[in-house]
């Protein structure tokens, strides 16, 4: 019968030799070239090709699971790939043709639950549109829940901020002079001279007393109004664009009528959840709002309160938060050993060592004679009888009789070895230098580590095993247990920017390795050497400063030789000894170099004080832009008194006070009311005059940048009114400074959920690019300011340059063109 053993090991051969066989049946050659050839479609990101090739060398060869797993892996892609074609032919309304892109990917995909969705989803849209006869072109193409959340959109633009008045007159004559005048007279005058209308609470009284003596000449029409608040004690707010309201001043009808506004900042430049907690602390502090939320996963502060304190809290996060400095350290650590060893010697030696050693033997040529004696008798214990039989000679080396002493001489003495001469020379010189020249980079206040190295395990304990010392084979290191350490480079650096030019930092720089082996309990354990430095320093940006430096030298002069004879002058240690030098040199030197690549950049309005208000009521004033308006064919002279609206009606019996009361020069004649406030209203200006203080600028400006620096430059676009498409962009740069890597579109042109399509052409060859940005058709444009593009650069050289814009053709959704100025930035690479 066959050993078990062996029957297994037979069994094994062959089921290697099947499998083998197996494997070589399961490829055939045109599987291999079907398969190779999908593999090529797949480099080239050709899916329907893959599939196919795939498709054929898993049909030629169905046993075979490599190429089962490719088609799988290539049908998923494949999918993928027409499903999303079909959602973007969709977002350009092209329903039939998205379609069947869907129906395509669910052909080569039937486990695409994606694909299946979307068709859905556009085979509804198509019906809907069908139902309704029309498609509306500002939701053709979007799915129900797109709907839903474009409406939700809609209805969330919709909501209006505080009621803003809208004076026809911004600003009163040099002649608005009030003598003798009661608070209700003053408020309807100043309104009436702005085209506005005043509503009185009906719980007011003026207070009993003197009248009111004011000049409110070349005031706006808001600073009269708080002039007038100040002076008599009310509190007012615009109800509508052309109606206030005027109640007294207190903190009862504060609480009453004072509008509240709810607004959500946000703080994206906060790098921990402190940071951000403590900008949401300040502004709880200083502008006392009672309802402040704040969301730490979207750094978002909630905030509702008064609209001076809302505006309060923003000009608090505007200065706050800033984006962090930044610093790039160049650290170099250089370490160098030398050893220097010199042997000289000449000398009598014995054995291989230096000096005498020679052993002397006693080896007696006599003989030691011990009795022996044997028991014979009884095999009574108590009986025994001795009797000697004689003497046996033995021969013990080392060891003589006390009578024969007499008989030693020098042939019972012997030795091994006579000394030689020994002569030896030596000289030998090691050098080793070590350079480490890691670069980190770290923002403000916050810590950064490089470890640069290998991590080394030793022992740090082990257990007893009775069975690891008594079995054979079990080795006693499994109950060994072991730990790591970190050797190489360690550099940790807190920086603390305090301006573009200066940084203090906290740096620690840890440098170790491996200097020897040592045994241990049969265990190799590591000898770490290790070199450390902790500091605190501040520098100048591009400064070089010496963080440690350690010099150690070492000097061992060892003599051998024979005592007395390595005593005699001069040629005594040369010839009777030998004489060992050694010199050790071991010099580490930390350098760094700090370049500071980003500041906060506080600008003056960051650093200005504000007008906020009393103890008791906060307050912001506004300041009012005036802006050139359209002056119509019918209007007055410029130098002619502006024409008042008539008087609502609510305050004609006041608007002109009895004869004793009347307020002297209050308007001049011509000033008198003679028409409604709709009529002094200019009509609109078209969007091509709207948009002419349209502005395109760059964001950050200036910057600086080290070289292969990456950087993002944000095109901004301020003022806007109704833009539709930049057709194109036209950029300029210095080819030798920078590249330009990549052009995407901003937030502008997407901000109500429209969508925008982007074609970009860049030849750094030259310096130059365009970018096209235009909305989909039916979108209509957009107002506001904001982003409208992000041009990505890598620094590829030394120097200073400018980035520019030499053309933008703002067009509105009337395809009309808009007027624009352009900016530029300047760039140093340093």
């Amino acid at each position: 019968m066959m050993n078990p053993k062996y029957l297994c090991a037979v069994l094994g051969l062959t089921a290697i030799v099947l499998g083998g066989a197996a494997a070589l049946e399961a490829k055939t050659r045109q599987g291999e070239k079907d398969f190779k050839a999908g593999q090529a479609a797949e480099a080239k990101m050709d899916w329907d090709t893959a599939v196919t090739m795939y498709q054929k060398a898993a049909d030629e060869a169905p046993a075979e699971l490599l190429y089962q797993i490719a088609m799988r892996r290539a049908r998923f892609q494949a999918g993928q790939k027409h499903v999303e074609a079909g959602v973007k032919l969709r977002g350009e309304v092209k329903l039939q043709e998205a379609i069947e892109e869907f129906q395509k990917a669910i052909v080569i995909d039937p486990s695409s639950s994606i694909a299946i969705q979307e068709l859905k989803r556009t085979q509804q849209i198509v019906l809907d549109g069908a139902k309704a006869g029309s498609t509306n072109p500002n939701v053709a193409g979007l799915t129900a829940t797109e709907k839903m959340r474009r409406e939700e959109d809609l209805r969330v633009a919709s909501i209006q901020g505080l009621p803003e008045l809208k004076p026809t007159v911004r600003r009163l004559p040099p002649t608005a002079k009030f003598n003798n005048s009661m608070p209700q007279v003053l408020y309807k005058t100043v309104a009436a001279m702005g085209g506005l209308y005043v509503v009185f609470d009906p719980q007011y009284s003026p207070p009993t007393g003197k009248p009111f003596d004011v000049n409110l000449d070349n005031m706006t029409i808001e600073e009269a109004f708080d002039y007038l608040g100040f002076i008599t004690h009310t509190f007012w707010k615009p109800i509508s664009s052309n109606t206030i309201f005027v109640c007294e001043d207190s903190t009862t009808k504060r609480r009453d009528y004072e509008d509240e506004v709810m607004r959500v900042f946000y703080a994206p430049n906060a790098a921990s959840v402190q940071e951000f907690q403590e900008m949401a602390n300040a502004i709880r502090t200083v502008t006392e709002v009672r309802r402040v939320f704040t969301t730490n996963a979207g750094r978002a502060i909630i905030v509702r309160g008064t609209a001076d304190q809302v505006s309060l809290v923003e000009k608090l996060l505007h200065d706050l938060d800033k984006p962090k400095a930044e610093v790039i350290v160049d650290i170099m650590i250089l370490q160098a050993n030398t050893t220097r060893s010199k042997q000289l010697a000449a000398s009598i030696a014995s054995g291989g060592t230096a000096g005498l050693n020679i052993p002397i033997v006693f080896t007696p040529n006599g003989t030691t004679t011990t009795a022996s004696t044997t028991t014979t008798g009884s095999t009574t214990p108590n009986n025994p009888i001795t009797t000697p039989t004689g003497t046996t000679p033995s021969n013990n080396t080392g060891t003589i009789t006390l009578n024969s002493l007499g008989h030693v001489s020098t042939s019972s003495f012997s030795t091994s070895s006579l000394p030689g001469a020994l002569l030896q020379a030596m000289l030998t010189d090691t050098k080793t230098k070590v350079l480490n020249n890691p670069q980190v980079r770290a923002s403000d206040q916050m810590k950064v580590e490089l470890v640069v190295g290998l991590r080394i395990p030793y022992a740090t304990g082990s257990l007893g095993s009775a069975v690891g010392a008594t079995t054979v084979g079990v080795s006693p290191l499994v109950q060994t247990q072991f730990s790591f350490a970190d050797t190489g480079v360690t550099v940790i650096i807190q920086p603390t920017v305090h301006s573009a030019e200066e940084v203090t930092m906290h740096v620690e720089v840890k440098v170790s390795s491996v200097q020897q082996y040592v045994n241990i309990g049969g265990i190799s354990q590591p000898v770490i050497s290790q070199d450390n430095s902790i500091t605190d320093v501040r520098m100048r940006n591009n400064e070089v400063s010496l963080l440690g430096g350690l010099n150690q030298t070492t000097d061992s002069n060892t003599l051998n030789g024979i005592p007395g004879l390595t005593n005699i002058p001069v040629l005594g240690k040369f010839l009777f000894g030998s004489t060992s030098t050694e010199k050790d040199s071991n010099q580490i030197v930390i350098a760094m170099i700090p370049h500071i690549v980003r500041t906060p950049d506080y600008s003056p309005e960051n650093l200005r004080g504000i007008f906020a208000g009393s103890d008791q009521n906060i307050k912001i004033i506004h300041t009012q832009i005036d802006t050139p308006e359209p002056t119509p064919a019918n209007a007055a002279p410029a130098n002619a008194a502006p024409a008042a609206p008539a008087q609502p009606p609510a305050a004609k019996p006041e608007a002109v006070p009895p004869q004793g009361a009347a307020p002297q020069a209050v308007v001049p004649q011509a000033a008198a009311p003679q028409a409604a406030p709709t009529q002094a209203v200019p009509a609109p200006a078209s969007p091509a005059q709207a948009s002419a203080q349209a502005k395109l600028s760059f964001s950050p400006s200036p910057l600086q940048t080290i070289p292969n620096g990456v950087f993002t430059l944000t095109v901004q676009l301020d003022g806007a009114s109704d833009a539709f498409s930049l057709s194109p962009l036209q950029i300029k740069f210095d080819p030798a400074l920078l590249r330009l890597d990549d052009a995407s579109a901003g937030d502008l042109f997407t901000r109500d959920g429209g969508r925008v399509t982007t074609a970009k052409d860049i030849h750094n060859d030259t310096g130059e690019a365009s970018v096209t940005l235009t909305r989909l058709p039916g979108a209509g444009g957009v107002s506001g300011s904001g982003a409208v593009a992000a041009l990505t650069f890598t620094a590829i050289g030394k120097g200073s340059g400018t980035v520019s814009i030499t053309g933008a053709g703002l067009k509105n959704s009337q395809s009309q063109a808009l007027a624009v100025s352009l900016g530029n930035v300047p760039v140093s690479v340093q």
